[in-house]
């Protein structure tokens, strides 16, 4: 065996640096569950239809795109698209398995990922125990990024790349067969992510650990041999032909105001690309997790020290530094650093034994009793993580996540369009492209990039609709808005429907379609128009033969649908018949028992009811599903501020804020709880704030009161 039950150190002290061969079984199979409890869940992630569309193309042409082909407003412009491989291997999956073959291909790369780590953590001589709590720490720390997408790759190569260079550290592989490794590493790496740039980076700084090492010994014959793999592995990438080009845009990013601009636009909206301690991810496990592993990585490298590298020390600054500015970069800064907070939590094991003679203590706990007490510990957490619904240890599901995007969408637009050119939302934009369906903008950067187009897309979303008629534009497709984006995504459509000049032609429980009202289309509008139902702004106060009469309609067109059900519920909440409302929000739950909206929902018929135990579990309901429910939240505060539980409502309307920055109402009601108890003037910071968001709010309103009566 290449470890023994136990080890002697140089003092005579027994270690638990080679425990029993069944700990790390026992290790991997647990960290394998664990990784397929938290990857196996409905695709989500709206780039991967780019991917799609990539591949299938590769796969007809035999050649990567070299220019934009999808888009209306930047056809023929350059495009990069040096992730070729990654793209045809998803296409491979999708075609023969389907959404599943990738979701299963995405687990068992992460399975292959974690179990690499724990076998070169063992080959480093780690402890079972420490390599076992490192792997579950950096599993829950980067299970946000375990989505539908070629980032998956980079994580397996971060591992796969630093396993390789540990064992030619270590002297257990011959060079030749080290260098054809790395070699060949990074040419699949360069075809298959953009992060194949961090590889070169890390190659360079074993390199620089090489090179301290040489000069300490002023042995320069040793540096040869790194220098030549440095070279090697870079110049490999040229074998991409835009290889070379990445490594320079990354190297000169920090250089170049305009891709910073350009970039800082697009990622603005993006939640991944905000700080990890940003208000749009108050609720979420990620902080928490991430600043766990954040901490426990850094205790371990301070106990550790001795064993401290520079190449680790700056690798865990940088990417420490990058995941707290950018919330994606957490996932590979605990991939590129896993292995080595493993290998120094055993450098501070051995480190605080050799002070505290803890394993020559008489209160020593035996090996087996600790690592089951380990396992017993992390299977208990698991579980009550699952009970909570949050979003880590996910329900194990397969298949699209439900009412993501919607086929009889696009198919319509496809029917009816008549060459008509499409705006659409950023994040729809991969999948009108996979439907072959010309965008106005996507999830890629480069083909936009100096063309002013992704500017103007935030600008005609904002409101400037004379944009839609400079590019020509006759239809709007239009994903229902995220929760955090509610105020503005109402703005826009009321804006639309304000006009006269479109009509809304389709609706589901994904989208909204808009058509110009325009002769040609005027046969089409006559058939399929609602004139009276438009689910993202809704006139409540129609008469019930025309508001219910469209969703009648809309039902009896598609028996699928939860929005008729929704909307009916709305409707008969708003006329005061809460018993109506929640036959249809139950309708709603009964189909999709993760709705958050609905608890939501179902809490407000349930109070206008009386039953106030029953609305308080609705909203708890809600925000266990939907962590960055804002509405919930508030809701939920409006009602422990009526019951005289101000402590609590503050509490919950102050989280509101937080998880939902665009809405104005919580800020309404901390003001309205500071002006009761005689703080004007926090009442009056709280109604700026949500003055601020929206001019016309209950807060600007009351601001403007107490300013004139102050007069």
């Amino acid at each position: 065996m290449y470890l023994k039950t136990m080890k002697k150190n140089k003092t005579g002290i027994e270690t638990p640096e080679a425990s029993c061969n069944w700990h790390w079984v026992v290790a991997l199979v647990l960290v394998a569950g664990l990784a397929l409890a938290a990857a196996i869940y409905p695709a989500s992630d709206p780039d991967l239809y780019i991917m799609l569309a990539t591949g299938r193309y590769v796969a007809q042409t035999g050649q990567a795109p070299t220019a934009d082909l999808w888009s209306h407003t930047a056809y023929g412009q350059p495009w990069l698209m040096h992730e070729w491989f990654s793209s045809l291997i998803f296409y491979g999956l999708f075609s023969l398995w389907g959404i599943n073959g990738i979701i299963l291909f995405k687990a068992a790369l992460l399975v292959m990922t974690f179990g690499l780590a724990l076998y070169t953590m063992k080959l480093k001589r780690v402890s079972p125990h420490i390599a076992f709590i490192t792997a579950v720490l950096a599993l829950l720390a980067s299970s946000y990024g375990f989505g539908e997408r070629i980032q998956i790759f980079s994580f397996f190569f971060l591992v796969l790349l630093i396993f390789w260079l540990e064992i030619n550290r270590a002297g257990k592989i011959k060079y030749p067969a080290f260098l054809s490794g790395i070699m060949g590493l990074m040419i699949l790496w360069a075809n298959v992510h953009l992060t194949y740039v961090f590889g070169i980076f890390i190659i360079g700084l074993y390199l620089f650990d090489e090179i301290i090492f040489a000069f300490r010994k002023k042995a320069w014959g040793l540096v040869k041999k790194p220098v030549v793999s440095f070279v090697a592995g870079f110049a490999v990438t040229g074998l991409n032909p835009y290889g070379f080009d990445n490594v320079w845009l990354t190297l000169s990013y920090y250089f170049r105001p305009e891709l910073q601009k350009a970039d800082a636009q697009i990622t603005s909206s993006l939640l991944e690309y905000q700080p990890l301690l940003s208000p749009g991810f108050s609720r979420e496990p990620l902080v928490i997790y991430g600043m766990i592993w954040i901490v426990f990585s850094a205790i371990g490298i301070l106990i550790g020290w001795r064993r401290l590298k520079f190449s680790f020390l700056l690798l865990w600054i940088l990417f420490t530094y990058w995941a707290i500015g950018y919330a994606r970069f957490l996932w590979l800064q605990v991939f590129i650093t896993l292995i080595g907070v493993g290998w120094h939590w055993q450098g501070a094991f051995s480190a605080l034994n050799s002070k505290f003679k803890i394993t020559n203590s008489k209160f020593r706990i035996p090996q087996n009793v600790l690592f089951a007490g380990l396992v017993l510990l992390v299977l208990t957490g698991a579980g009550l993580y699952q009970r909570t619904g949050k979003h880590i240890w996910q329900r194990v599901e397969l298949g699209w996540k439900p009412r993501m995007y919607s086929d009889k969408a696009a198919d319509f637009i496809k029917q009816h369009r008549e060459g008509g050119k499409v705006f659409n939302d950023f994040d729809i934009g991969g999948y009108l492209l996979w439907k072959e369906i010309p965008v106005f903008v996507d999830g890629r950067i480069g083909p936009y990039f100096g063309i002013r187009v992704l500017q103007d897309h935030f600008r005609i979303l904002g409101g400037d609709l004379g944009l839609l008629d400079k590019y020509g534009i006759d239809w709007l497709f239009l994903p229902y808005a995220k929760t955090s984006q509610t105020e503005d995504f109402d703005r826009f459509n009321k804006k639309i429907i304000s006009t006269g000049g479109w009509a809304l032609v389709f609706w589901d429980d994904a989208c909204l379609v808009y058509v110009r009202r325009a002769e040609k289309y005027k046969n089409m509008i006559d058939r399929y128009s609602y004139q009276y139902v438009n689910p993202a702004v809704p006139d409540f106060s129609l008469e019930p033969k025309l508001f219910l009469g469209e969703l009648t309609r809309r039902i009896a067109e598609d028996t699928t649908l939860l929005m008729p059900h929704t909307l009916a519920g709305n409707y008969f909440f708003y006329h005061n018949d809460a018993k109506m409302a929640e036959r249809e929000f139950q309708k709603v739950i009964k189909i999709d028992p993760y709705n958050a909206m609905m608890y939501n929902n179902l809490g407000n018929a349930y109070l206008r009811q009386g039953r106030v135990g029953e609305a308080v579990e609705s909203y708890k309901k809600a925000v266990k599903i939907d962590v960055n429910l804002g509405l919930a939240y508030t809701n939920w505060g409006y009602l422990m501020e009526a019951k005289g539980d101000t402590k609590e409502a503050i509490r919950l309307y102050t989280i509101a804020t937080k998880v939902t920055p665009g809405d104005a109402w919580p800020y309404n009601r901390l003001g309205m709880i500071e002006m009761k108890s005689g703080n004007r003037a926090g009442a009056m910071k709280y109604w700026q704030k949500g003055a601020k968001i929206d001019p016309n709010s209950e807060s600007a309103k009351n601001l403007r009161d107490i300013l004139q009566y102050k007069k």
